[in-house]
This record gives structure tokens, C-alpha cells and sequence, in this order.
């Protein structure tokens, strides 16, 4: 085999490792490894992924599906603007809309945001089990304890601040 070319196991490790993006399995489906362990598979995945030429066809191949990604992207963006236009043209509206709503949502210029949880699940926790609830949440995300809202830092939403109306 010349140094200048990779085998044919090693172009099929690459491909499995594009298609998994999981270089044990990708080992394990380009190379006959059955009789090793899972973590000598993953050391030799972890060996080719640092190959020269490996990393080499790695990023073409990686590069190749990003620029397919983004011409289906565009082809979509496209035939979505067509229907929007031929649904205005019909005088559809709502359809024209979708359509366009639809064309935003695949440049995420909307982000949907999904709460997780059920309906009066924090009824029966005290302001201290509501509190120390938040803080570890806050904590999980990352938040600094300065940066969690507390009921001196809201505005009134009434204008006065006291409840009564002016």
C-alpha cells in the first residue's frame, strides 16, 4: 500500500464515521473487530481518526455534506417562495403566510420554545422549596445567582408599585 493513498478499510472507517459519527462503530463496521474489547476498539478509532490522510478525507467528506445541506436548504427556501407566491396569486393568504412562516422557521428566525412540565406541578412546593427549586435549576443552566430575577428586582406592572390604582 503507498503512504500516499489510505486502504480501503481505512476510506471505510471514514464513510461509517461520517454516516455514525461514532468512530468505535465506525471501527467496528470497517475492520474485523470481534474479538476486541470495546475499549480496544475505541482506542484504535481514536489512532485513525488522528491519521493524516483520515483527517484529510474526513474533512472533504464533511465539507461535501455541508454543501449538499445547504443547496437542499436553498432549494427549499425556494419552492417554498414559489408557493408563497402562487398562494398570494390565488388570493390564499393564509397559505401565503405559512409559507413564508415556514421559510423564516428553516433561517430560525423563529425559535419555538417549549415548556416541559405539568399543569400545576409547583402548587403544593413553599416559596422556600420554589426558591431552592429555581436556584438549582438556575445553577444547572449555568446562571449566576445575581443574575436569577428576585421580587425586589421586578418593576410594578400597575404603574404605582402598591396595588392601587391612580
Amino acid at each position: 500500500m503507498s503512504k500516499e493513498t489510505l486502504s480501503p478499510k481505512q476510506k471505510a472507517f471514514v464513510r461509517f464515521y461520517i454516516e455514525t459519527a461514532n468512530a468505535s462503530e465506525a471501527y467496528r463496521r470497517a475492520y474485523n473487530a470481534g474479538n476486541m474489547g470495546a475499549n480496544a476498539i475505541h482506542v484504535a478509532a481514536c489512532k485513525l481518526l488522528k491519521h493524516p490522510k483520515v483527517t484529510i478525507m474526513k474533512q472533504a467528506l464533511d465539507e461535501k455534506a455541508n454543501l449538499e445541506t445547504l443547496l437542499t436548504l436553498e432549494q427549499h427556501m425556494s419552492e417554498l417562495k414559489t408557493l408563497r407566491e402562487m398562494a398570494k396569486t390565488n388570493g390564499q393568504m393564509s397559505a401565503a403566510i405559512k409559507a413564508e412562516e415556514l421559510r423564516g422557521k428553516l433561517r430560525r428566525f423563529y425559535v419555538e420554545q417549549v415548556e416541559h412540565g405539568t399543569a400545576h406541578e409547583f402548587d403544593g412546593m413553599s416559596i422556600d422549596e420554589l426558591r431552592a427549586y429555581v436556584a438549582e435549576e438556575s445553577k444547572a443552566l449555568g446562571l449566576s445567582p445575581e443574575q436569577i430575577p428576585t421580587k425586589s428586582s421586578r418593576r410594578p406592572t400597575n404603574g404605582g408599585g402598591n396595588g392601587t390604582r391612580h
